[in-house]
């Protein structure tokens, strides 16, 4: 197909080529459920979700397999110093900085307890076991705090949005006047085992739509998140653009007539051909250091067909959620990436971020549940069309993926779900500040990764109650 064809032909085509042959082999449409909308979802489709409830007795997924554990120590720096600026006094000019006041802080990081490939490890012993993460908060290269908080719920004791957790550092006030640094820096050290992911397509593609309630895990992810629903600023989407697409590319049936791993499976391979990469999807400072993340969203690479790297993973999300699909974000670090990015060549070091989607696995009748990577950046990195038996065969990069086992996991989201600031571009990080946090800064991220000796335990090992 030609890449400069109308896209309304394009997909036309794409969906008469690959939905009859999807759509034929199912024998009875299902008939639609109704959803409840998620109140603070900022768009209609996607926040179709029901209101959780307990799922106490289901059982790890038996089509995911983790194999080859590593241990990996990862360690990540945010930095943000105050705005050199010029002034002019006299006609000459002068180089100033912003001035920062404030009387006391909390800074948060996003923790993750588990994915499809890797689990938090933990330390200590008995009633003093406590997840493998330490950090600390300097002004000006004088520590302040290096106490952490792990938060793992949410108000009123439900989830955090995609079942996320948070380390939380607490700078309380000084004995006397106020805070006034130009740089402030956070220091995090997470250890994690991370997996090699086999995956049972074959036997997977059976399990059917539950009836009943999605698990809390996986109601959590149709909550909103910069990035993926709104952007940096705070405006909202099209998400309609979304919906149309999905509309198109389904013929305007009902997403839930397939099954849900033969329906992921094909819409990663649309979204695949359909954006056209172009970039990484991050952004850098004057030096040449990451930034934040910096892609051009859904809305904009349903309308171009084209977007960074970044953006093939947020658009999947998008359309697993908008076809009622539970399906959430992961932002890693891979230890052996290309080492393409500037601030990682200027540090001597070969690893990249890497974005790629979980969608949920849930075994109503059997009472199962699991998610399933889909490296779908991957999947269009290896071929910019998917081969003719794409959806009849089990495919690298969709559930099954020999790579994990390099990658840490770190987020969830580009920014966290919460009320705090960052600067120029979402960073996974951010700082609540009283009275209130700088108007503007200078903020930069970096990340190094260590194999780790067989020292702590996995949370997989440990009793529900100490996780």
């Amino acid at each position: 197909m030609h890449r400069n064809a109308p896209v309304s032909v394009r997909l036309a085509i794409l969906a008469g080529l690959v939905l009859s042959t999807v759509f034929a082999s199912t024998v009875t449409a299902q008939s639609r459920r109704s959803r409840q909308q998620t109140p603070a979802t900022p768009q209609t489709q996607p926040g179709q979700a029901p209101v959780a409830q307990p799922f106490d007795d289901l059982e790890p997924s038996p089509f995911i397999k983790r194999t080859k554990p590593k241990r990996w120590t990862l360690e990540t720096m945010v930095f943000i110093g105050t705005t050199e600026w010029t002034d002019v006094v006299d006609g000459q000019a002068i180089p100033a900085n912003d001035v920062w006041e404030f009387n006391a802080a909390t800074l948060v990081f996003p923790v993750l307890s588990e994915t499809a490939s890797s689990i938090l490890e933990v330390r200590g012993r008995g009633d003093e076991v406590v997840p493998a993460v330490s950090g600390r908060v300097e002004f000006d290269d004088r520590p302040m705090t290096d106490e952490v908080t792990i938060v793992k719920q949410g108000i009123g004791g439900g989830l955090l949005p995609a079942a996320t957790w948070r380390a939380q550092w607490q700078v309380e006030p000084p004995a006397r006047g106020a805070y006034a640094p130009r740089e402030m820096e956070l220091h995090v050290k997470t250890s994690i085992v991370s997996h090699e992911i086999e995956f049972d397509e074959k036997n997977a593609r059976a399990v059917d739509w539950p009836k009943g309630e999605w698990p809390p895990e996986a109601a959590a992810t149709f909550e909103p998140q910069m990035l993926v629903d709104f952007d940096a600023q705070g405006r909202r989407y099209d998400m309609s653009k979304v919906v149309k697409l999905l509309q198109l590319w389904t013929n305007n049936k009902d997403p839930k007539s397939i099954k849900p791993v033969m329906l992921a499976k094909f819409l990663a391979g649309q979204v695949a051909e359909y954006v056209q990469p172009s970039g990484e999807g991050l952004a850098f400072d004057k030096s040449g250091m990451l930034e934040g993340f910096a892609p051009v969203g859904p809305t904009a690479a349903v309308l171009e067909g084209q977007g960074t790297e970044i953006d093939l993973p947020i658009l999947l999300v998008a359309m697993y959620r908008a076809a009622g699909l539970p399906a959430r974000i992961v932002i890693g670090y891979d230890e052996q990436g290309s080492g393409k990015s500037v601030y990682l060549k200027q540090s001597g070091g070969d690893g990249e971020i890497r974005v790629w989607v979980e969608f949920a696995l849930y075994d109503e009748d059997n009472k199962t549940f699991g998610w399933v990577p889909v490296d779908v950046t991957a999947l269009r990195s290896a071929s910019s069309k998917m081969p003719p038996n794409f959806l009849d065969r089990p495919v690298k990069f969709f559930g099954t993926h020999d790579e994990l086992d390099r990658v840490a996991p770190i987020a969830f989201h580009f920014h966290p779900p919460t009320t705090v600031r960052s600067y120029g571009s979402p960073a996974l990080w951010g700082w609540f500040v009283t009275p209130t946090p700088p108007g503007r800064a200078d903020q930069r991220i970096s990340f190094s990764m260590t194999s780790s000796p067989n020292g702590g335990r996995d949370q997989s090992r440990l009793p529900d109650d100490k996780k």
